[in-house]
């Protein structure tokens, strides 16, 4: 690691809760055992040098160990090993100074020049202010801060390498999933159109025109891993250009949304299932066609999108298409938390997906 991420894992190991949690059973430990055999209690100034310790352990020990100044999360054993001496002695010398200025031996006394008296005779401090007791327990907390700290940064390079590998199968698997959007969309697409051929083949020129342009921007938009909302209407409103020479005036589409929300970057695709299971199943079996939807808004959850269609009411296999069990399977891996619901209410059948946020 580098200087800055260096900092930036310090910087999560003193937010983990787990570890301010053992910084507080280590300094309680270490004051209760003592007073539980019997020894007096230690003046409040003393009460706290356990914690710092645990603080020192737990937070800085490691950071000799993860400087490599590579893309290394763990130094080699040579380099690290003399990064840690330094550092360590360092944090532990500044520990043991503090308690030395703090810890207040008891007066001398001396006999006096007669029987049975006693005068307090001039204090005559030790050259250091460390106690030999405090020296002894310094050099052994050394010891254990290198081989703890070795242990902690470790663990932490396996925890790193571990979160790598699950968000890079997180991410092939989406895209995977992202892929198989692409023939689907222009399966549909086709099979739509082939009514136009014997009907109206002129309005079928039109189409398949459309169509292309609608595969090329599908091809581009499908690749990326995040796009804005932006993007995702432009190909929607291509989307529903090309629907809208199939059904004609059977289809009427009304947008409800915020564009100041367009900027927000989502993973592509996520709104295309939604309005194709919506002409599929709601608009084009029923004779006059119906109403579609398409709204954006911000919540007090997080986002909200949706898609609401009028029409032939919700059928179970507008549940088991291709298209929705693989946008169910996309916002598994969604990093926020995503949820999508399908209700019919009286004449409306919606479709809304929440992103951010909880929602019953």
């Amino acid at each position: 690691m580098r200087a800055l991420e260096v900092l930036n894992a310090t910087s999560h190991r003193i937010r983990r809760p787990v570890t301010w949690g053992a910084i507080l059973l280590f300094g309680l430990l270490w004051n209760l055992i003592p007073w539980s055999l019997g020894a007096r209690m230690p003046p409040p100034a003393e009460m706290t040098f356990p914690f710092l310790w645990g603080l020192a352990f737990l937070v800085l020990s490691p950071v000799p160990w993860q400087w490599s100044m590579d893309d290394r999360a763990l130094a080699p054993l040579e380099r690290g090993l003399l990064q840690a001496v330094p550092w360590n002695a360092a944090w532990a010398l500044g520990l043991l100074l503090l308690v030395g200025l703090t810890h207040v031996e008891p007066p001398h006394r001396e006999r006096g020049p007669h029987p049975g008296a006693e005068w307090e005779g001039p204090h005559h401090e030790s050259a250091l202010p460390i106690p030999p007791r405090l020296l002894v327990l310094g050099a052994a907390n050394l010891s254990f801060g290198m081989l703890l700290g070795w242990i902690l940064a470790d663990k932490e390079r396996a925890e790193a390498g571990e979160s790598l590998a699950l968000r890079a199968a997180g991410e092939a698997r989406a895209r995977a999933l992202q892929s198989q959007m692409n023939p689907h969309v222009l399966f549909n697409a086709i099979g739509g159109l082939t009514e136009l051929v014997r009907e109206d083949p002129l309005a079928a020129e039109r189409a398949l025109l459309s169509l292309s342009g609608l595969l090329r921007n599908l091809l581009e938009y499908s690749a990326l891993r995040v796009a804005p909302l932006a993007s995702e209407r432009a190909l929607l409103e291509q989307y529903l250009a090309l629907e809208q020479i199939r059904l004609g005036k059977r289809l009427r589409v009304e947008w409800c949304w915020d564009a100041a929300l367009e900027a927000l970057e989502v993973p592509p695709l996520l709104l295309q299932p939604l309005v194709e299971n919506a002409l599929k199943h709601g608009i084009a079996p029923h004779r006059e066609g119906g109403e579609l939807r398409i709204a954006l808004r911000k919540t007090e959850q997080g986002l909200e999108l949706e898609v609401a269609n009028t029409g032939a009411g919700l059928a179970e296999s507008s549940q088991e298409g291709i298209g929705l069990k693989n946008l169910q399977s996309r916002l598994e891996l969604f990093p926020p938390k995503a949820r999508l619901r399908l209700v019919r209410e009286g004449e409306w059948t919606r479709a809304v997906l929440f992103l951010g946020g909880d929602r019953p």
